[in-house]
C-alpha cells in the first residue's frame, strides 16, 4: 500500500501517475524525476521501478534500466515481463549471453510469452553472426559482447535523397481544396518563412494524410515536397524497423539528423500506425521504445529545427498513440477522400495521357466510377489499354481505346474500398448487426472503441460513412453507375 509522506504534498501513487503522464508525452527526465518520489515514499512499489528502468532504457542509460530491473526482479520473482525487458537492455548493451539468460528465465516463469521467445530465437541468431564475424571484428569481451561491433542488417547506413520533386500539384488531379488546405498548412511557410514568422507561423512541424486506401496520400505528399522546393525523404517502415533491438531506434534518429542538415526538407512516413503504435496491451517493449524515439525526435523538430516537416499517412489514424496525435506533434489532420466526379474525370486523362485513344466520353467514365479510389481507376485505365494491345499483339493490326473498352472493364471491376469503410464504421462508428437465432433475430450493439471527443477529430470520415449508410444515396449511386454503364447515351 502507497505511503503517505507528511508535508510531502502527495502520496507514491500519485508521484507514479505523474511520472507515467511524462513518460506518455516523451519527457523521461521528468518522468524519472517523480519515480524518484514514488519509491522514496515506497521503497517497494515495483511498479515505480519498473517503468523508471523504461524511462532509463529510453534515455539509453542501460546500466540503470537494468539496476532498476533487477530490483523489480527482487521484489516480484515471478514477473516475466521484467526478465523480457532485462534482456532488452542487455541486448542494448551488446551482452547477448545476459540477454538469452534473461529471456529464457521469462520463458521458464510463462511457456507462452511469445515476444520473449522471438527475442530469444532473435539474439541467439545475433549471437551466432557475431561469432562468425569474430576474425574480422575482435575477440569476445569479458561481458560476452565483441569489442567492435558492425552495423546490424536492416540499419540505414545512408539516407538517400530524392532529388527535389520535379512533380507538384499540377500532377495531382482535381481535388483542389485539398490542395489549398495543403498550401495554407505547410506549402505557404515553406515558400516565405519570414512573412509567416511574422504572423507567428512556422514552416516545420508535423501533419498527418489519412483516408481510404489508395487515394494518393504518398503521391499528394510527393507532390507537396515539390510544391515547396523541399528535399524529401521516403522513409520506408520496411527500412526503419528492424529486428534487432536498438535499431529501429538508431535508423529515427538518422533520418531527423540528416534532414536537419539539409532543409528545407520533408520527412514521409506511411502506414504510421505499422510505427507509431499506441504502446498498450502486447506490443512488443522494443516497439515502445521506437515510439517514444519517435516522440523525442518529433519534439526537436517543434522546438529547435524549423524548415523541416514531418507528413505521415495511414488508414488507421485512431491506432497511432495518442501521444503522437497531440498539438506539436501530428496536431494536423488531414483527410484525403476518394477523389469526386471532377477529380475522377481528371484522373482518367492524366492517366490516358500518352495513350492512342479514340473519342472519350470523360464525364460518362467519371459518372460510372462514382465510389472509386484514385488507385481503382488507375487499374481500369490500364486494363482497358490491354484490350487493343492484346489484339493488336495477336494480329498486328491496331485500334485506339475507345470509350466501350473501359465500360466493359468497369462492369467487372468494382470499387476496392467498401471493405474498408465498413471496418472503420466497426472500429469508429459503431454498429448493429443481427444475427438469427433459431429463426429469432438478435440485435448486438458493436460501440465505437472511440469517445464523442475523439470522433470530432475524424467528422469528416464519420460523415462520409453516416451518408454511405443513407437509402438515398445508395439509390443515387446505383443510378448513376447504372445510367453510366447501360443506357446508351453519348455524354
Amino acid at each position: 500500500m502507497p505511503v503517505k509522506t507528511p508535508g510531502s504534498g502527495g502520496d507514491a501513487r500519485s508521484f507514479y501517475k505523474l511520472g507515467n503522464e511524462y513518460y506518455e508525452k516523451g519527457d523521461f527526465d521528468r518522468a524519472i524525476e517523480n519515480y524518484n518520489r514514488a519509491v522514496e515514499m515506497d521503497p517497494a512499489y515495483d511498479k515505480a521501478y519498473y517503468n523508471r528502468g523504461l524511462a532509463y532504457a529510453c534515455k539509453e542509460d542501460y546500466d540503470r534500466a537494468i539496476s532498476d530491473i533487477n530490483k523489480v526482479i527482487e521484489l516480484k520473482p515471478e514477473f516475466a515481463e521484467a526478465y523480457h525487458v532485462l534482456g532488452l537492455a542487455y541486448e542494448y548493451k551488446n551482452m547477448p549471453d545476459q540477454a538469452i539468460e534473461a529471456y529464457q528465465k521469462a520463458l521458464k516463469i510463462n511457456p507462452n510469452f511469445k515476444d520473449a521467445q522471438n527475442r530469444l530465437d532473435l539474439t541467439i541468431a545475433k549471437k551466432e553472426k557475431m561469432e562468425k564475424e569474430r576474425t574480422t571484428t575482435g575477440p569476445p569481451t569479458a561481458s560476452g559482447g565483441l569489442k567492435e561491433t558492425k552495423i546490424e542488417e536492416g540499419q540505414i547506413k545512408e539516407v538517400a535523397f530524392l532529388e527535389k520533386p520535379k512533380m507538384n500539384f499540377t500532377q495531382v488531379a482535381g481535388m483542389e481544396w485539398l490542395k489549398e488546405i495543403i498550401r495554407k498548412y505547410i506549402v505557404y511557410p515553406f515558400v516565405n518563412p519570414k512573412l509567416a514568422e511574422k504572423y507567428g507561423m512556422k514552416a516545420g512541424g508535423g501533419v498527418m494524410l489519412y483516408g481510404p486506401p489508395g487515394c494518393g496520400k504518398t503521391y499528394i505528399a510527393k507532390a507537396t515536397a515539390g510544391e515547396c522546393q523541399a528535399n524529401f525523404i521516403n522513409a520506408k517502415i520496411s527500412d526503419i524497423v528492424d529486428m534487432y533491438a536498438g535499431n529501429t531506434e538508431k535508423n529515427l534518429h538518422k533520418v531527423f539528423v540528416s534532414a536537419r542538415e539539409n532543409t528545407p526538407s520533408i520527412i514521409f512516413f506511411d502506414e504510421m500506425e505499422a510505427l507509431g503504435g499506441k504502446r498498450e496491451g502486447e506490443q512488443q517493449q522494443h516497439m515502445k521504445m521506437a515510439v517514444n524515439q519517435m516522440l523525442a525526435e518529433m519534439d526537436g523538430v517543434e522546438t529547435s529545427t524549423e524548415n523541416v516537416l514531418v507528413m505521415g499517412a495511414t488508414n488507421m489514424p485512431w491506432d497511432v498513440d495518442p501521444a503522437l496525435r497531440r498539438s506539436g506533434r501530428f496536431g494536423t489532420m488531414v483527410y484525403i477522400p476518394p477523389p469526386d466526379w471532377k477529380s475522377r474525370v481528371a484522373i482518367f486523362q492524366l492517366e490516358c495521357k500518352n495513350r492512342p485513344l479514340a473519342r472519350i466520353a470523360w464525364n460518362r467514365l467519371g459518372m460510372a466510377t462514382i465510389g472509386y479510389s484514385s488507385a481503382d481507376i488507375k487499374q481500369v485505365v490500364k486494363e482497358a489499354a490491354m484490350i487493343p494491345w492484346e489484339v493488336e499483339f495477336k494480329t498486328g493490326k491496331g485500334r485506339t481505346i475507345t470509350t466501350g473498352d473501359f465500360i466493359k472493364v468497369m462492369k467487372q471491376r468494382k470499387s476496392t474500398l467498401p471493405p474498408w469503410y465498413q471496418l472503420v464504421e466497426k472500429e469508429i462508428v459503431g454498429k448493429k448487426e443481427t444475427q438469427y437465432i433459431d429463426g429469432k433475430p438478435h440485435v448486438t450493439e458493436k460501440p465505437s472503441k472511440l469517445s464523442p471527443e475523439e470522433q470530432e477529430t475524424y467528422k469528416d470520415l464519420i460523415k462520409e460513412i453516416k451518408r454511405g449508410n443513407r437509402f438515398y444515396w445508395k439509390w443515387y449511386k446505383s443510378l448513376v453507375k447504372y445510367i453510366a454503364l447501360y443506357l446508351p447515351v453519348p455524354f
